[in-house]
């Protein structure tokens, strides 16, 4: 009888390698949705900022007649770049001939068109790509032939829609954020595991009752894969208790959405995104923003501290050391500890994180 044997993972090789980083923007990254903002940051007609998306800059903005446009930031003619930073405008002009667009992209005026044969400048707008905004997340995709992300992770949307209803009218609160020197899987795997939480993050877990107060209850924690994304979950205990004497708790919530995204509820009506952005082999740029319906308060800023010197700092070292490891020649891939019951040890969100990156970069 054969014995049937744990699934390894993918070739430490797809970590470190120039060619597959590269294949990784153009097949994965161009492809994908990829969040670019709260939906607060273009909340006015004329709105606007710039974002780097898989090697491209676009345009985000708010046009003068109230609709959201994801706008290539190169001129239609010559190429030059026609925006920076973010502000409000109702006219990009390009520094370099004066090409003037309105904020939706269309081309206004062109020096000299006039005396040009043939030249109509209603051909000669700025190249788009798929804009959708998410309950106020925004997102964008490069391939013009992608499925929208209603339909791709619709589930995911209707939870999150129906879990955060009032979330496109939070404001951004604070930004928490490193360039690691890792590869950006290695620290998405390491985000959809929690087999190094009980010696990583001692204070993440917590039982109900604990004196310390905070974190999450180990036993009710799980992740579940749906396709593109995944549902982290579990139980939250505040430390505080109700008029009865009971302790009090919350849902603890995360949606995370392939390749590079995920949202949290966090007990007291807060909203955190974090998003993984690759920015070479062995080099990711992460950042945790939070949202919340009101002005931060000193409480919510000790929470914000408390986060960034906790979960996010503590895994800094440990996904740094296993890039390191993944350069060895000693190191050949190991297996991943998935079990029956997809328990909070369980390695399956990284499988399955594994098989969607080997079937997109056929």
């Amino acid at each position: 009888m054969s014995q049937t044997l744990p699934k390894n993972t993918i070739d430490p090789s797809s970590y470190t390698s120039e060619t597959i980083f590269s294949k990784e923007l153009d097949q994965i990254f161009a492809r994908s949705w990829q969040y670019v903002s709260h939906v607060c940051k273009v909340q006015n007609p004329g709105d606007y900022f710039v974002v780097d998306v898989a090697g491209e800059s676009l345009i985000i903005t708010r046009s003068s007649d109230n609709e959201l446009n994801a706008l290539f930031n190169v001129c239609a003619h010559r190429a030059s770049r026609i925006a920076s930073g973010e502000g409000r405008k109702t006219r990009f002009v390009c520094p370099n001939h004066a090409w003037c667009y309105d904020n939706k992209g269309e081309l206004l005026r062109a020096v000299n068109a006039d005396k040009v044969p043939g030249m109509n400048i209603k051909n000669y707008s700025l190249s788009r790509c798929a804009i959708e905004e998410v309950n106020g997340l925004l997102f964008v995709n490069l391939d013009s032939n992608a499925d929208p992300i209603y339909s791709s992770a619709g589930d995911m949307v209707q939870e999150i829609q129906a879990a955060l209803p009032q979330l496109a009218d939070y404001q951004f609160a604070h930004r928490t954020e490193v360039t690691m020197r890792a590869n950006w899987k290695v620290a998405v795997e390491n985000f959809s595991e929690c087999y190094h939480c009980p010696l990583v993050h001692k204070s993440f877990f917590s039982s109900r009752g604990s004196t310390e107060g905070g974190g999450v209850d180990a036993d009710s924690y799980h992740i579940e894969t749906n396709g593109i994304w995944q549902r982290h979950h579990g139980i939250a205990y505040g430390g505080t208790v109700d008029e009865s004497g009971a302790e009090e708790s919350e849902d603890f919530v995360v949606w995370w959405l392939w390749p590079n995204f995920a949202v949290q509820q966090h007990p007291g009506n807060m909203v955190n995104v974090r998003q993984w952005v690759p920015v070479s082999p062995d080099e990711t740029y992460v950042y945790v923003d939070w949202f919340l319906p009101r002005d931060a308060t000193e409480q919510d800023q000790k929470v914000f501290s408390e986060h960034a010197s906790g979960v996010f700092a503590e895994d800094i070292p440990i996904i740094e050391w296993v890039q390191q490891g993944l350069k060895s020649r000693g190191y050949r891939g190991g297996p991943l500890m998935i079990d029956k019951e997809g328990s909070v040890l369980s390695e399956h969100g990284v499988a399955e994180i594994q098989e969607l990156w080997k079937a997109s970069m056929v």
